[in-house]
């Protein structure tokens, strides 16, 4: 896969968490919570880029870019809340912090991808493209943990 396509890609996934983050903050989340999981399947799609031939990736590199994406993903965990409004409805917290900890997360990885030359562009692609699943995921699944406790304590708190 080449530098443009996974740029094309990776700036449809970046809209679409965009987009998730903003209606999960205007719209009440469903009581299951899965769109919150929804991003994983999106990012997850990046994977596909194992089966080009010319990408050769490092078990190095694979356990460096799953770090990072568990280091990237801990400012995003701790800025990422949930709320009960007037109507009894969840929504995600409003917070900006989370919209510009997003915009320079991505922002960072181009100015990195278009300096850093000592790797070949496919893998460096799949290296960021890893980094964002990981950092997605480990986000997604605790705020999906995170939700999942706000609305047993809210279904305990009604009951009671």
């Amino acid at each position: 896969m080449n530098a443009t396509v996974s740029l094309v890609i990776s700036i449809l996934i970046f809209f679409l968490i965009m987009r998730g983050q903003l209606r999960g903050m205007q719209k009440p989340l469903k009581k299951s919570g899965i769109p919150l999981l929804l991003p994983i399947l999106y990012i997850s799609t990046s994977l596909f880029q194992l089966l080009d031939p010319t990408m050769h990736i490092q078990r190095e590199q694979v356990i460096i870019s799953l770090l990072l994406g568990l280091v990237i993903s801990v400012p995003l965990i701790l800025t990422t809340n949930f709320e009960i409004r007037g109507n009894g409805e969840l929504f995600i917290k409003r917070s900006r912090i989370v919209f510009v900890l997003l915009i320079v997360i991505f922002a960072l990885r181009f100015v990195f991808v278009a300096n850093y030359k000592l790797i070949d562009p496919s893998t460096l692609g799949f290296m960021c493209n890893l980094i964002t699943l990981s950092y997605v995921t480990v986000w997604r699944l605790v705020s999906f943990m995170k939700f999942r406790s706000l609305i047993h304590h809210k279904s305990l708190s009604t009951r009671a």
